[in-house]
């Protein structure tokens, strides 16, 4: 019976020797490549002497490629391929300031005044509000009309004396009256709480209309920006809003007051038809708790005409 140590004895006799790879010969000393693997046996020594091992071949064409020059002639600029980053970020932050100093509505358009100097966006919507103020039916002639006839309907049954002796009282009542027109019909969010509520009349135009033919009353919040606002009204109103995309200043949104009764602007006596003090630009940047009063009215409009 063959034991283990013989079994082991034999398959050691047995991986004596390598088989030639031309011939396949079993040789017990062959010639071995100690590179590439490759045995031979001794009938193939030549062959051995002159076989072509592959580690040769590789190390031949890294030899040729490290001897051969290479063209850098057509290769990019460094330049190029890294630009001046330094540079970059400093125009960056250049134009960063610049438009960040610039207030709102200093944007030049390509629209000259008689003595041919630019005007800013905002002071074509002021031109442009008061033109179109003059086409409207809501004019400040209308108003005034219309504010007579209330006082007359109010105290047609008393004496002229009276009349004139309550003056304060008739306009006191008429703000009520038309307070409490503006709170019964006007739109808004209703979320907001009713203590926070401002109320105002909004008259807005598209722009292919040629005057303010639209009137609408509209409660904001007194927490609110002045752009949320303007943006919650433009949404009321479906006013088309571009205000908050890269575009012209000349395209977006702008929004004006009305002046009240009990301010006091400076007027230039000496020119009756200068009406610039009778509305006042709102800035976005504003708050709605210190621009706006209930019972204001607000124009809405673009800065192009």
């Amino acid at each position: 019976m063959t034991t283990v140590e013989e079994r082991k004895n034999e398959e050691g006799m047995m991986d004596i020797g390598e088989h030639c790879i031309i011939c396949r010969q079993l040789d017990f000393l062959p010639f071995e490549c100690h590179k590439c693997g490759k045995s031979f046996c001794n009938n193939h020594r030549i062959e051995f002497n002159n076989h072509e091992c592959i580690f040769n071949e590789q190390n031949e064409k890294l030899k040729k490629l490290n001897n051969e020059k290479i063209d850098i002639s057509k290769l990019p600029k460094s330049k190029d391929l890294f630009p001046d980053l330094n540079k970059i970020r400093k125009e960056a932050e250049k134009n960063f300031k610049i438009e960040q100093n610039k207030k709102i509505g200093q944007r030049l358009t390509n629209i000259k005044d008689s003595n041919e100097k630019n005007l800013t966006s905002i002071e074509v919507a002021m031109i442009r509000l008061k033109k179109l103020l003059g086409n409207s039916k809501f004019n400040n002639n209308n108003n005034s009309n219309n504010s007579n006839k209330l006082k007359k309907s109010l105290f047609s049954g008393f004496g002229t004396n009276l009349k004139s002796n309550t003056s304060t009282t008739s306009t006191t009542a008429l703000k009520m009256i038309e307070m409490n027109k503006l709170k019964r019909s006007a739109k808004g969010d209703n979320r907001i709480n009713i203590n926070d509520r401002i109320y105002v009349w909004i008259f807005y135009t598209t722009d292919d209309d040629l005057s303010f033919n639209t009137k609408t009353a509209q409660f904001f919040s007194k927490k609110w920006p002045i752009g949320k606002m303007l943006d919650s009204s433009a949404e009321i109103s479906k006013i088309k809003n571009l205000n908050n995309k890269d575009v012209d200043n000349s395209l977006k949104l702008a929004m004006f007051r009305k002046i009240r009764n009990n301010e006091n602007l400076k007027k230039n006596n000496n020119d009756d038809d200068d009406n610039d003090d009778e509305f006042i630009y709102i800035p976005t940047n504003g708050r709605v708790e210190r621009e706006i009063k209930d019972g204001d009215e607000i124009y809405i409009l673009r800065g192009q005409r």
